[in-house]
């Protein structure tokens, strides 16, 4: 008896010390983020075939397929490429019942093809703005010293571009697979080093609008074009950190341009709250 008292006792024991080993491992869970690098689709949008018309029953079927395979990660959030100081308007878009978004201004853009799409389906309440807008041209540079280099590598990035767009345009690729194409390793590492490596080799130069830009250090003029990319990332990447703390999301879908998706990772990765999950991996399935 004196035995069978003492197995029971230190086993409830042992289980109540566990406890909040247990509780704390699984608060610690981290942040799913699935980052769908993409184009503006309503940038394109072109009623002469079914292949550049979005409104098309080939393209809203492919955008379906999107949105099934990006279900399967089972989100609970879907931010966007809006800013939150929009988000009443997004919100009074998205109540809307059996609205055809397609005859809205922009109303091919994945914002509504893909974010709307797939949180309406899962039954989410809103979608999230994100953003932090600013009008910057990768074509910013006026002069400087290595200049070219970046030129080169930006006539690169727009050769590799086009091609696949065009690819996509003529009908040889399906949206998922266009998309797939747009997340390869590969292709993220162009965007990324085009804009947060290459640049830092142009010194001694300036902006084509140098007077819109305040105290630039023309010495370091590749440098300062970084900045400003990084810096409007680093404003998407706080209001992603925040509206996740007043949602409580756990796995969130993120839908923005194909030029951040290698930056955000970036930042994002090295936050030990967050895992970053490929979109290819559930495009591809």
């Amino acid at each position: 008896m004196t035995r069978s008292f003492n197995q029971w006792f230190f086993s409830i024991l042992f289980s109540l010390i566990c406890l909040p080993f247990y509780g704390q491992e699984a608060k610690n869970e981290p942040v799913e983020i699935l980052i769908l690098g993409t184009l503006h689709f309503n940038q394109f949008q072109n009623k002469t075939s079914e292949q550049t018309d979005f409104t098309s029953q080939l393209r809203q079927q492919e955008f379906l397929e999107v949105t099934k395979k990006l279900k399967m990660f089972h989100p609970d959030a879907i931010f966007v490429e809006r800013e939150p100081k929009n988000q009443k308007h997004i919100d009074s878009l998205y109540q809307m019942r059996d609205f055809d978004y397609t005859t809205l201004k922009n109303g091919v853009s994945e914002l509504y093809q893909i974010g709307f799409r797939l949180a309406k389906s899962i039954n989410l309440k809103t979608v999230y703005g994100v953003d932090y807008y600013e009008s910057v041209s990768q074509d910013l540079f006026e002069k400087g010293t290595n200049l070219q280099i970046f030129k080169d590598s930006l006539k690169a990035f727009q050769n590799k571009g086009r091609s696949i767009t065009r690819s996509f345009l003529k009908g040889e690729r399906t949206i998922r697979e266009f998309l797939i194409e747009l997340n390869l390793p590969e292709n993220i590492k162009l965007s990324h080093r085009l804009l947060f490596n290459t640049p830092a080799y142009v010194t001694n130069g300036n902006f084509k609008n140098d007077k819109n830009f305040d105290a630039v250090d023309h010495t370091y003029i590749g440098a300062e074009y970084i900045s400003l990319f990084y810096e409007r990332n680093l404003k998407i990447y706080t209001n992603i950190l925040n509206i996740q703390k007043q949602t409580h999301a756990k796995r969130i879908v993120l839908i923005i341009g194909q030029v951040h998706v290698g930056v955000l990772k970036e930042i994002i990765g090295n936050n030990p709250n967050y895992k970053v999950i490929s979109a290819n991996k559930y495009l591809m399935k």
